[in-house]
């Protein structure tokens, strides 16, 4: 597992704008990833799946930054501040 980059997010409707700081690591997927879609713990409301790496481009995985720090594996760890409308 690798840091490739820190993603600073800034979010959400103009009256309710939220603020996420993610930690993204590039890793090998173990064997044990679940095979049909999960809500996150805290929100039921937010479906979740593991996806094929080639499969970013064609489809929204948050944040959208997230496909341009996988494609820039350089070896350095980047720190992005990312907003989205």
């Amino acid at each position: 597992m690798r840091l490739l980059g820190i993603v600073a997010s800034f979010f959400g409707p103009a009256h309710g704008r939220q603020h996420e700081i993610g930690f993204y690591f590039r890793m090998d997927a173990p064997p044990e990833l679940p095979g049909d879609s999960f809500s996150v713990l805290d929100n039921n409301d937010v479906i979740c799946e593991w996806i094929p790496l080639a499969e970013i481009e064609s489809r929204p995985v948050y944040p959208l930054i997230v496909g341009e720090l996988l494609d820039g594996d350089d070896g350095t760890v980047r720190h992005i501040v990312n907003r989205e409308a």
